[in-house]
């Protein structure tokens, strides 16, 4: 089911007033649908597509957002079911088919468990990097995300590893970094064992090359959209670096790991990224010069829209001194819009306030194909923190409350490929949903 983009009048504001104090909304009218996530209120007009139950016991990966698969046709959500990982895939009218796309000893993995998977970027394939039970290698598998099958193998890997990465350059290219397990570590000597990142080659015959002149340690990769570039965002014994993968070469990029990874601007020319401890916040990274720009102050939210101007959440009066000193005080939460070329900033309030702790929780997941961006932010209130879910159109320069509730565990979200619908995922093992929304146009 490709769930089409559809305009839905606005019917309520963050606030009694309007969100943009410039453009007071409309008298609402009738509303057309009032309903529930796991966790959260939808907000009356905003029209659910789907809203499907996840099977008791499921508890959803919180580092794996929904997937978009088969060309927008199945929703993929990762997770865990029996202590066993599974990707239940939920296709048909109002995603209420459901399916085991791939999972431990089953599809993409029948012979073992599944240390990673990535969907193809049309998410028709899905490839698995597997540890079989009876043998000491490491399998990288592929399975149709349609026709299904237990998959087939594209490259094998001797030994016992961990998967520090696993993406795809191109329909017909896997890139996977890979090293020795702790104990394969004890057991063998550094040049015996082969690490690093490789790249599989699907097509024909099939090949598998090592980008051996990399030197840098690498965590899971993030590619630009021209793929010459990649950032590792690091993890415990890799520190953030970028990578030009036409010369195999590499730079550390100084901050803690792992690097929470906002986004490529649209040409590949810089990236935004999150940094965490005191000088939190968002910065923009320019590939060319390797120079740092503060974006937003104690923030974890920001994304590039499809023109190149990047879309941040936070208040453009904070400086960290300010937090430090007050770090309790509550200010105005705003959208700032910034060109990277004139370095013009616009600023829209959102109606609300609240610490800048709250900014640096929230997070950010924009659709290039509408320029909608979803924002997941908290406001503390006397019976706890508030979860608010907001849609913010950059062409409209407008924001419509989505859903909002008692802060309960995790959330993650995307976008479809035409930026129309948005897939969430909340919820415990205990009750967790996939819910799509379609937010106003």
């Amino acid at each position: 089911m490709r769930i089409p983009a559809i305009a839905v009048p606005l019917l309520l504001c963050l606030t009694s007033c309007a969100l943009f104090k410039s453009a007071p909304p409309p008298p609402p009218p009738r509303p057309l649908y009032a309903g529930r996530t796991a966790t959260l209120d939808i907000t009356n007009g905003i029209r659910v597509a789907a809203a499907v139950e996840l099977p008791r016991g499921f508890t959803p990966d919180p580092d794996s957002p929904p997937r978009w698969l088969a060309q927008g046709t199945v929703v993929g959500v990762a997770g865990t079911r029996d202590r066993k990982t599974v990707v239940l895939g939920f296709g048909g009218d109002q995603l209420s088919d459901m399916t085991v796309l791939v999972g431990d000893f089953g599809p993409g993995a029948p012979t073992g468990h599944i240390l990673a998977a990535a969907p193809n970027p049309d998410g028709m394939e899905i490839a698995t990097a597997v540890a079989p039970a009876d043998a000491h290698r490491l399998d990288l598998m592929v399975i149709d995300t349609i026709s299904g099958g237990k998959g087939h193998s594209v490259a094998s890997f001797d030994g016992d590893y961990r998967v520090a990465g696993l993406d795809w350059l191109d329909r017909s290219t896997i890139a996977i970094v890979v090293y020795p397990s702790a104990q394969a570590t004890l057991n063998a000597t550094a040049d015996s064992v082969a690490s690093g990142l490789y790249a599989v080659g699907i097509s024909g015959v099939g090949s598998v090359t090592h980008l051996d002149h990399i030197h840098c340690r690498l965590g899971r990769l993030s590619f630009s959209p021209n793929r010459r570039f990649a950032v590792s965002v690091g993890d415990r014994e890799a520190p953030p670096a970028i990578i030009d993968m036409h010369s195999q070469a590499c730079a550390e990029l100084r901050v803690p790991a792992p690097l929470r990874m906002l986004g490529w601007a649209p040409d590949s020319s810089a990236l935004l990224y999150a940094a965490r401890g005191g000088n939190a916040g968002v910065f923009r990274y320019t590939v060319a010069t390797g120079q740092r720009t503060l974006i937003a102050v104690s923030s974890a939210a920001a994304a590039y829209a499809s023109d190149g101007t990047i879309i941040a959440l936070g208040n453009g009066r904070l400086s960290w001194k300010s937090i430090a000193r007050d770090p309790d005080t509550q200010v105005k939460a705003e959208i700032a819009l910034l060109n990277p070329l004139t370095a013009v900033v616009t600023i829209n309030s959102l109606g609300f306030q609240t610490p800048p702790a709250m900014f640096a929780l929230s997070s950010m997941v924009l659709s290039p194909a509408s320029d909608s961006a979803a924002i997941d932010t908290f406001v503390p209130t006397p019976d706890g923190l508030l979860r608010e879910l907001i849609d913010y159109s950059y062409p409209a320069r407008r924001a419509f409350m989505l859903a909002a509730g008692h802060a309960s565990g995790p959330l993650v979200m995307s976008w479809s490929d035409d930026g129309g619908a948005l897939a969430i995922v909340d919820g415990d093992a205990a009750r967790a949903m996939l819910t799509v929304l379609i937010p106003p146009r």
